[in-house]
């Protein structure tokens, strides 16, 4: 049975959640038995290993991004022979940066134990760092262009199980070797080997659903488009290091500290994001190459008050509860200040128009208008440089978040202002009052907050920041659905209507 786009999307959200779920379990619990069991030092060598193969990575800018975007039409076609044209072209490129890989591999085992002082043998060393590239290797082999074609299928369900799957079997495997009293080199061999199921498991899937063929000659053409690609990805780079890297050489390691914690939540936030998100792109790519335009505009402004009721709920508790998280998890260190109010409230609302841009990136990406929106990609990036390293001279860290709320704002307008002219005319002052109904919601629970005293109440201690962050996030639900109620009914209703038709539909 064929499943519509929206039954599509909701697996979508569905596996994202349980596989950030499982990612996260694993994540805690496999460091810490191997650190328990085996010491700081091999996971260190284990993590610098990954870190310096993971380096090649910015040979492939650019590319899954234009594979996306010629899959769409060929998908929508039902075009196989296109499609594995397109697919073989992206194939070919990543097996060569996978053979670069292997290069810096034989070039990493040969030299990391004469210019890293490990304590360690050249044969205790050498299988951790292979057990590395394996691992890096698979997914460029085989896992990488696979990938792309189940996300322009709107398919990433199937990449979620995949690898919920591996991680599952890879925490069990690596539980029993460690219980055996198995060496941390074939702890760390098995647990490569076993991660490789994960792109095999996709590119079984793909070849029996697909048909793809092995022979045919590459679409070199597919991936033209890789340069405009690029553009956006560059300043994606830049918008994710410029803090750190501006902080790093104008501050001193203690403010990256800080950086650090603030933004393990704005991390959290942003990957709750992109679960309720996943796959949209995929959706506005069929819909543009199918000539469906006039939908275009219905699902965006649907789109984006989803967005916008997950930031009402999400940024508003994180308003009212960063700043007591933030000082149990540094409780007893004293080295330097991690309880900074402005910097706290410049930074969730820096990430809160991050996550207003999510609609606009969906469409733009979808319709392939990579070309058209690269200047402002490229603003973006010298626009978050540029006042970062002038305002941190004078404000700290405060002015690096002040930078990236800047070119956010910038970035985030400037899409809308596009779509608006070019993909899906709605009227401009729809994106001022979706800012503006979610900055009066978390004016609303803010205040809520504050006058029930949860703020001050969480500052307690774990159990009582919990409860009192479940109880915000009641509060900012509710406000979001009286508010709703009263501003955007017809939009409240069409989200209903749209998750029951989900449900009920069986073709």
């Amino acid at each position: 049975m064929a499943k519509t786009r929206t039954q599509k999307a909701l697996f979508n959200t569905a596996s994202s959640l349980v596989n950030e779920i499982v990612s996260l379990a694993c994540g805690l619990i496999l460091p810490r038995l191997i650190l328990s069991n085996f010491g700081s030092a091999y996971n260190g060598i284990s993590s610098s290993a990954t870190q310096m193969l993971s380096s090649v990575s910015i040979l492939t800018v650019g590319i899954t991004g234009a594979t996306r975007v010629a899959l769409y039409r060929s998908l929508a076609e039902r075009d196989s022979y296109k499609t594995s044209r397109i697919l073989k072209a992206t194939q070919l490129y990543m097996h060569k940066v996978g053979y670069v890989l292997l290069v810096m591999l034989v070039l990493l085992v040969a030299l990391y134990p004469v210019f890293v002082d490990t304590g360690y043998s050249w044969a205790e060393i050498a299988p951790l760092i292979i057990a590395a590239g394996i691992s890096a290797a698979g997914q460029y082999f085989i896992g990488i262009t696979y990938s792309a074609l189940l996300m322009a299928d709107q398919s990433i369900y199937i990449s979620n199980i995949c690898m919920i799957v591996s991680h599952i079997l890879n925490l069990l495997v690596s539980i029993l070797l460690i219980r055996a009293g198995c060496t941390i080199q074939a702890v760390k061999l098995t647990s490569s080997l076993v991660l490789l199921l994960n792109p095999a498991m996709k590119a079984i899937y793909v070849h029996r659903k697909y048909r793809l063929e092995r022979n045919c000659t590459p679409d070199n053409s597919a991936l033209t488009m890789r340069r405009d690609v690029m553009a956006h990805s560059i300043a994606n780079i830049v918008h994710d290091h410029t803090d750190v890297i501006v902080l790093t050489f104008f501050c001193n390691v203690k403010i990256v500290s800080v950086y650090t914690v603030y933004n393990l939540v704005m991390s959290a936030l942003k990957k709750t994001q992109m679960v309720f998100t996943s796959g949209t792109e995929a959706i506005f790519g069929n819909m543009w190459v199918k000539g469906e335009n006039d939908k275009i505009a219905g699902y965006l402004t649907l789109f984006e008050y989803i967005v916008c009721v997950f930031a009402s709920v999400a940024f508003s508790t994180a308003f009212a509860m960063i700043l007591p998280f933030i000082s149990i998890y540094t409780k007893g260190v004293k080295d330097v200040e991690y309880v900074l109010p402005t910097y706290a409230a410049v930074i969730t609302t820096a990430q809160m128009f991050f996550a207003f841009r999510t609609p606009y990136l969906a469409v733009i990406h979808g319709a392939g208008h990579y070309k058209q929106t690269k200047n402002g990609a490229y603003a973006e990036a010298i626009i978050n440089l540029t006042l970062s390293v002038v305002l941190v001279q004078f404000l700290g860290i405060v002015g690096v978040a002040i930078g990236t709320l800047a070119a956010n704002i910038f970035r985030t307008t400037q899409y809308a202002i596009y779509i608006e002219k070019n993909l899906a005319p709605r009227g401009r002052h729809m994106f001022i009052e979706r800012v503006l109904w979610v900055m009066m919601n978390c004016g609303l629970v803010l205040l809520s907050s504050r006058a029930l005293h949860l703020d001050q109440y969480a500052y307690q201690g774990w159990p009582q920041w919990f409860l009192s962050s479940a109880l915000t996030v009641m509060i900012a639900a509710v406000i979001t659905v009286v508010s709703s109620l009263i501003f955007n009914r017809k939009d409240l209703s069409g989200l209903v209507g749209l998750l029951s038709r989900a449900v009920k539909r069986k073709h």
